[in-house]
């Protein structure tokens, strides 16, 4: 009798445990690239002391195996349109699977959640001394990126000094008492 009333009790919760679920999921998601994130971005490599000026091959990479990834890059690509112009940059996207990041014409690396060969993606900014930026900050932290971006809650921008220095990339004095670095 008490199993029976237990079950009864439990089908009646679905649906809040559901939502409790669907909550927990998506308090832990990653976000995606916005466009404030794409704006900060450009503003960033103004900051570099080479900075990056003109129009700019973007690289989004994302894996194919990845319908997270995917979706990331199709919407990457749709705020950046035919080109977005960021202060003295504008940021033309070329879509990119991971697995030929290393042929990609490419000035910058914007990296989708989901690719999970990020050793492959922080190999080639090294090799090709180009940013890479994520809003992944794990991934910053990793070192398969140099840069993370976020524009939510708060604008907050880290660098890895130790994979920034790999890919010969160095920021203003002025830029770096603005971020964190690690």
């Amino acid at each position: 009798m008490i199993g029976r009333d237990v079950a009864t009790l439990l089908r009646g919760m679905r649906p809040l445990l559901l939502v409790v679920g669907a909550a927990l999921v998506c308090g832990t998601a990653r976000a995606q690239f916005t466009l404030s994130d794409l704006q900060i971005a450009g503003r960033a490599l103004g900051f570099l002391d080479k900075p990056l000026q003109g129009e700019v091959a973007a690289a989004i990479v994302y894996s194919p195996a990845s319908p997270q990834s995917v979706r990331e890059a199709g919407s990457l690509k749709e705020l950046l349109g035919d080109g977005l112009k960021v202060g003295n940059v504008t940021l033309k996207p070329v879509l990119v699977p991971v697995a030929d990041i290393e042929r990609a014409p490419a000035a910058l690396l914007l990296l989708t959640d989901g690719v999970d060969d990020v050793q492959r993606v922080a190999a080639t900014a090294r090799l090709r001394r180009i940013p890479c930026i994520t809003t992944d900050f794990a991934r910053v932290k990793s070192g398969a990126c140099a840069i993370g971006i976020t524009s939510q809650p708060k604008i907050e921008i880290l660098v890895n000094r130790n994979t920034a220095a790999d890919t010969h990339l160095s920021f203003s004095t002025v830029f770096r008492m603005m971020i964190t670095e690690m």
